[in-house]
């Protein structure tokens, strides 16, 4: 009788882990798989302009875990996340994995009204000197890395007269995000800071939604915007080259896919 109970045990335990999963089979393995099927997104991100755009369903969840439960369960087939988060959210989480692919790798540039070039002559040379004095890395590596930077500014800020109004994401870690005491800070927020201050103006910052910044600069009420990315992808979409120019790149960054085990 002995021989026969491993076998008996091994198929109870089989049975047994059949009837505790509820989760199916993963069917997304690349980006060309994303078409048609159903994508989780988080709320107020900019993964949602890339499910848009690829034209599948779209669900969006408030956090990460519960973007991720849904996962899991099947409720959506993928899930689209912006490097940052999908690295701090999906590395650490059971039953997931983050593909080797990402659906896209973009530049993060400032938006410029078409008939100010003066004024993007100036936002580009801030951001080449940002870049080669190291305020651009010492930045990116503290927002993302956890770095210890400190951004110091040039004597000549605020000494030119005029005032930069300058439009950022309203809530966008970690670009954009309010700290222990509700003020607004953030890659993007320190970005617009460092410009203005080489430029030598003061500067007003707006947190926007994020489908309000390229029309904040092109109606004129702000002169400069953070937080919207032109991508070259190959797909039909209005990113608002049409309506604005974009400086050069700040920082880059990628949409991460993110599927079931």
């Amino acid at each position: 009788m002995k021989k026969f109970v491993p076998i008996a045990l091994a198929v109870i335990l089989l049975l047994s882990a059949c009837r505790g999963s509820d989760s199916p089979p993963n069917a997304v393995h690349s980006a060309d798989d994303l078409p048609g099927r159903i994508i989780g997104v988080l709320h107020r991100s900019s993964s949602a302009r890339f499910a848009y755009e690829i034209g599948s369903d779209m669900l969006t969840f408030h956090s990460g875990e519960e973007l991720l439960a849904a996962l899991r369960t099947g409720r959506i087939d993928a899930a689209l996340m912006e490097m940052h988060d999908a690295h701090a959210i999906a590395t650490r989480a059971s039953g997931v994995s983050i593909l080797s692919e990402p659906l896209v790798e973009y530049d993060l540039r400032i938006a410029v009204a078409r008939e100010n070039a003066q004024l993007l002559n100036a936002v580009n040379s801030a951001l080449a000197a940002l870049g080669e004095n190291g305020t651009l890395d010492g930045l990116y590596n503290r927002y993302f890395h956890g770095a210890d930077f400190t951004y110091l500014p040039p004597e000549t800020a605020g000494t030119r007269p005029g005032n930069l109004t300058i439009a950022v994401p309203y809530y966008f870690p970690p670009y954009v995000f309010p700290d222990g005491y509700g003020e607004r800070v953030g890659m993007d927020i320190a970005v617009a800071r460092a410009v203005a201050d080489i430029v030598g103006t003061s500067y007003t910052i707006v947190p926007l939604e994020l489908d309000a910044l390229i029309t904040a600069v092109w109606f004129g009420h702000a002169d400069l915007a953070l937080g919207f990315t032109p991508w070259d992808n190959g797909w039909d979409n209005a990113n608002g080259e049409d309506l604005v120019n974009f400086s050069n790149a700040y920082a880059r960054s990628t949409q991460e896919i993110i599927v079931r085990r």
